[in-house]
């Protein structure tokens, strides 16, 4: 063998790269998390390889200091040793022992079956001590076994690659939920994500799937094998090692398939009892393992207890009797394991190609979305035909990832499916819950926007939702305060839910749905602030919800959810900064700028979509508010809303309807052309405004109503229907802005009243009343101010004898107003309105 330490012929080359200590040679591989080179320390004068990491993430950072922290935690001569941690240019990296040969999957073909056993022996021990320091390799591999020819003239095998390991008294650095290993080598708990089985025969595993690899020469994966393969002998999750290589030894077989066990209380207890049990196939021993079966357990008991026999026999018969009235049950239970088992390999797979996507720069996710849906149909057409077992395990499958791809509706109809045939585990419960709660969320929008109750049908699986919440409390691979923030959410407890998923995040960073539902439940508890007329703790939670939602997109950019829940912060902020007159159109241009980044990650979103047009609508206001004409800016948010949405649309789109011909009727009939077209436009499919900074159906309806008496029609109609929708306390209690749409109506019947001879002022008392009401609630309501002095001056035109007090107090409501918003609208018809009751 070589020198290792030699100096290599590539290190006197005219174009050496040089980082630091470091002379940088050629490339050896490419990680999860960077690239490995072979390097020279000119320092220490010894070769090393040397892992740097170029994906600057947050995660990948973690990720590579742990993997340092931890391997270089175990010192073992099987295991790569940690040399150095350092950084150069900001680049991390890591100097290792460089070890100069294949990989165990490279290297494989051309083993035989004596160096396989040697070196799986070698390797079983090198991981025992590593487990001794309660350290699981997790990602146990041939590609993570590295060969070097010894000077014994045999391979001596080197384990590398702790980037997922993780320790038994220590935190974890992966999401929740998350899959953590290489699918086709990975144990059922990895699968599952249950942190809590972990344990030495979680690698134990690793090892079986590996000897499985060098044996027949694939891997034991599930995703690869067909209808006809599953249905092998003894249903096993992968085909047994000798039906493809029939010259596997028996014993080695059954070593290998109690490795493969799916209890980890059944594999080998550790590493070492493997190495141990190989040493004995090895030199012809006989083994400990044997196959589970009833007939070897009843013969070994019946040679320890031959006079015992008859009883035995007896009893196997009586066995045999009550075994056949339940095998049948059992099997189905038992094959519904198996598959369950393998579609959530499936589902979890496509998961984490999605989170990896999200976690990339910002960029098109469409194409990524489209192979999930076609991993789907894969999946469905693989065990479409295997039998009643397989329906509930793969609606399972179907729905986790259509919830991935935040297809709410039909992640219910699947999940839904999969309950009713059986599949009940706390997972299904979670996913279900969250999806009935979704789909509850939508239809209670849908009746709020018709203003009626939600249907009988959504209350009842709204609490079903909260019913499978409770029981997905046992949930493993997820923390019990984001089942229960999930559930404070859905019951709309704002306050509790943004509390516990914000623990959640404290214990994670990386909890990235976490941070979606803090960010929405801060921005919830902040627009019910607003409502009330708490600008300023309103204005702080925005804040809050804006910063969570930034503190994700920092780990995933390409995160559509969070994109969402950044996006309704800000709208949230800029609505507020609008009521102060103080919305800068620069911050208008960086809000649109980042809703078409969230349309850059999908195009086709509607929630996306919807973002565009509030902010364009909140562009729309406040040029109004100074007086400049917005025609252009109308004309572009009409192009987007008929050339890039698409029937059916949501309830938010057909709110962004209404909204935009609402502000093209203002912006005619403020420039003397005719509104009434884009009025009768605004009406159709017209509806309130729920979870807006304000519910713009009131807003047209009084312009109607205004509309109608300037041309002399009759208004009454119009203003009684705003006051059937926005009067009733329920719905004015504590909500300061339809106090004052309620009043606008009062006015307009006032006006009508005056102008067709009668008494106008018991309905100016009812205008007064709410706008007392909505200064309560928002004493600073730059509106409510201009509105109450208008009604001041309406007032003095018919009490001549009361005019000068009226006056005067109708000019001090409108320097408050000037004062709070001197934008305001409503202060350009209190002026008129004073110049006409001075004339």
């Amino acid at each position: 063998m070589s020198d290792p330490n030699a100096k290599p012929p590539w290190l006197d080359g005219p174009k050496v790269r040089r980082e630091g200590r470091y002379a940088i040679g050629p490339l050896l591989g490419h990680g999860g998390m960077g690239e490995v080179f072979e390097a020279w320390d000119t320092v220490l004068d010894r070769a090393v390889a040397l892992k740097i990491l170029r994906h600057l993430e947050p995660a990948a950072m973690i990720r590579f200091m742990h993997e340092a922290q931890l391997h270089a935690r175990v010192d073992c001569p099987n295991i790569c040793r940690i040399y150095d941690v350092d950084a150069a240019n900001g680049a991390p990296r890591i100097a290792m022992q460089l070890v100069k040969g294949p990989t165990l999957e490279d290297a494989s073909p051309e083993l035989r079956l004596e160096e396989i056993i040697t070196i799986m022996v070698t390797v079983a021990e090198a991981l025992h001590a590593a487990h001794k320091l309660k350290l699981i390799h997790r990602d146990i591999k041939p590609s993570n076994i590295l060969l070097q020819w010894g000077e014994d003239g045999g391979w001596e095998p080197y384990i590398c690659d702790f980037g997922l390991a993780m320790t038994l008294d220590g935190p974890s650095v992966t999401q929740p939920l998350a899959m953590t290993g290489t699918p086709a080598y990975m144990a059922p708990e990895q699968v599952r994500g249950d942190r809590s089985l972990i344990c030495p025969a979680t690698d134990v595993y690793g090892l079986g799937s590996t000897l499985y690899f060098t044996l027949t020469g694939r891997p034991p994966c599930v995703s690869t094998v067909t209808a006809e393969v599953l249905r092998v002998k003894r249903e096993r999750r992968f085909p047994s090692p000798r039906s493809l290589e029939p010259e596997i030894p028996p014993d080695l077989e059954t070593i290998l398939l109690k490795c493969l066990q799916p209890n980890p209380a059944d594999r080998y207890a550790s590493t070492l009892e493997l190495a141990d049990e190989l040493r004995r196939f090895q030199s012809g021993t006989p083994i400990q393992a044997r196959p589970h079966t009833l007939p070897r357990r009843l013969w070994a008991g019946c040679r320890r207890n031959w006079p015992l026999l008859a009883v035995a026999a007896a009893g196997l018969l009586l066995s045999l009797g009550l075994a056949a009235w339940g095998r049948n049950a059992q099997s189905r239970q038992a094959r519904q394991a198996e598959l369950g088992q393998y579609c959530t390999l499936e589902a979890v797979a496509v998961e984490q190609n999605l989170a990896s996507e999200r976690i990339l720069p910002l960029h098109d996710l469409r194409p990524a979305q489209a192979q999930a849906r076609a991993r789907l149909e894969a999946l469905r057409a693989r065990i479409a035909a295997m039998g009643p077992e397989a329906e509930g395990p793969l609606h399972y499958a179907q729905g986790r990832v259509l919830y991935a791809l935040r297809d709410v509706g039909a992640a219910r109809a699947e999940l839904e499916q999969a309950w009713e045939a059986g599949f009940r585990t706390p997972e299904a419960a979670f996913l279900l819950a969250r999806s009935l709660a979704g789909t509850f969320e939508a239809e209670c929008l849908e009746a709020a926007y018709a203003g009626t109750a939600p249907p009988a049908p959504a209350t009842q699986a709204f609490a079903r939702a909260e019913d499978l919440f409770r029981q997905a409390r046992g949930l493993t691979g997820e923390s019990q305060e984001f089942v229960d923030a999930a559930l404070a959410f859905a019951q709309r407890d704002y306050p509790r839910a943004a509390g516990l998923a914000q623990a959640c995040l404290g214990a994670d960073g990386w909890h990235l749905e976490a941070a979606t539902l803090a960010s929405l439940s801060l921005s919830a508890l902040a627009s019910e602030r607003a409502a009330q007329g708490d600008a300023a703790q309103a204005q702080d939670l925005y804040g809050q919800a804006r910063a969570a939602a930034q503190g994700g997109l920092a780990r995933a950019q390409s995160h559509e959810a969070l994109r969402h829940a950044e996006l309704v912060a800000d709208e949230g902020l800029a609505a507020l900064a609008l009521e102060r007159g103080d919305l800068a159109l620069d911050a208008l241009d960086a809000l649109q700028r980042r809703a078409l980044q969230a349309l850059q990650l999908a195009p086709s979103d509607p929630q996306a979509q919807s973002s565009w047009l509030r902010a364009q609508n909140l562009r729309l206001m406040r040029l109004a508010d100074l007086g400049r004409d917005p025609a252009r800016e109308l004309e572009e948010g009409l192009r987007f809303f008929w050339t890039r949405t698409r029937e059916p649309r949501s309830v938010d789109l057909r709110v962004d309807h209404m909204v935009l011909y609402l502000r093209q009727a203002e912006a005619d009939a403020a420039r003397g052309r005719d509104p009434w077209p884009a009025l009768t436009e605004a009406l159709k499919d017209a509806g309130h405004a729920v979870g807006r900074h304000r519910d713009f159906l009131g807003d047209l309806l009084n312009l109607k109503a205004r509309l109608e008496a300037e041309g002399g029609r009759d208004p009454r109609a119009t203003a009684e229907a705003v006051l059937q929708r926005f009067e009733t306390p329920a719905e004015t209690r504590g909500v300061y802005y339809l106090c004052e749409t309620a009043a606008e109506a009062w006015m307009t019947l006032a006006d009508s009243e005056a102008g067709h001879g009668q008494d106008g002022t018991a309905s100016l008392r009812r205008a007064q009343g709410l706008l007392q009401r909505a200064l309560q609630g928002k004493p600073a309501s730059a509106t409510a101010h201009a509105l109450l002095g208008q009604t001041q001056a309406m007032e003095a035109e018919w009490q001549p004898r009361n005019r000068t007090w009226l006056l005067a107090r109708a000019q001090e409501q409108l320097k408050w107003a000037v004062r709070l918003n001197p934008a305001d609208g409503h202060i350009v018809r209190l002026k008129a309105r004073l110049a006409k009751a001075r004339a």
